[in-house]
Formats: C-alpha cells, structure tokens, sequence
C-alpha cells in the first residue's frame, strides 16, 4: 500500500512538474517583456520597434505573427514607456521603403528601417506549431550591428489558441 501511495505521489509530482513548463499567452509575453525590459545587454535609452515574427518551418506569417507583434509590443510599452515604436509608424515605414516584415532582415532593409523608424532594437522572433504546442523564440536585435542582444525561448499549449490564429494567413 505504502509503495502504490508513494507512485501516486511521484506521478501527481511529475504531472504537475510537467503542466509547470506551459505557460498562457499572456504570462509568456508579460514574462518576456520584464525580461526585456531588465536586460542588461539592452541599452537603457534604445527604442524598440517589433516586428517580423515568423512560422519557422515555412519561414511565413499566419495570424499569430501579428498577434505576437501587437500583444507583445503592449506589455513592452507597459514596462519601458516611450521606447516602443508604435505599430502604424512601423506600417508606413515598411510602406515607404516597400519592404515586408518578412524583408526586414536583410542587412539593408534592417539599417534604412532603422534610420526610417527612429529605432535602435528589432524585436522579433519565430515560431513553430506541433501536435501538442506552440514554443515561441524572442530575439532582440541591434539594427545596426545585426548582433542578437537578447534570446527567451517559451511553451504555450496549443489547446489555448483559437485555430484560426494558428492558420497560415498573406498579409498586405
């Protein structure tokens, strides 16, 4: 009897360690965000323009890429105010240098959009879907250099997402 309570033990011990490593969209991106802000490879003045999140295997956007972008950039805006280029400027630089999100990472792209944006920080990253979760890669990259300053990797179930946000998408 003693042994079947100890088993039981260990099993609600493993599952609940195991649940532990999920995390919802909103603790994932308000974690990264402080995470950002407390960085100290991220210049304290540096204003940060997010953009470019892409589906890793076919290197595309799909609804989630600008959910990422727009959710994100909130809590970025809560913790380092008046450092986080808005989205519309980001829109009407891309549209002036007719550039995509996906042509920002060029060497080029990355510095003119710099100089356009008045920013000194990309925010992206990538993202892939498997049977059972979404894990999302944030980067923090200078736009001059191309140097990669800061990396959080995370876990969110896939059962939390709407599947329409997880559905490949063509932005305009």
């Amino acid at each position: 009897m003693k042994k079947l309570y100890i088993l039981l033990l260990c099993l609600v011990g493993f599952s609940a360690a195991h649940a532990a490593k999920f995390q919802t969209m909103d603790e994932a991106l308000a974690e990264t965000a402080v995470k950002i802000s407390r960085d100290t490879n991220i210049p304290k003045q540096a204003k940060l323009a997010v953009v470019g999140f892409l589906e890793s295997t076919t290197r595309g956007r799909r609804a989630l890429s600008s959910v990422l972008e727009d959710d994100l950039s909130g809590f970025l805006i809560e913790k380092m105010p008046g450092r986080v280029i808005a989205k519309n400027h980001i829109d009407t630089v891309l549209r002036e240098l007719k550039i995509t999100r996906d042509d920002i990472f060029d060497t080029r792209n990355r510095k003119q959009f710099g100089r356009l944006a008045s920013a000194d920080l990309i925010v992206s990253g990538n993202f892939w879907i498997n049977r059972r979760e979404v894990i999302i890669v944030f980067n923090v990259v200078n736009i001059e250099s191309g140097l990669a300053l800061f990396s959080h990797r995370v876990k969110i179930r896939k059962s939390q997402f709407d599947k329409h946000l997880l559905e490949t998408f063509t932005y305009k």
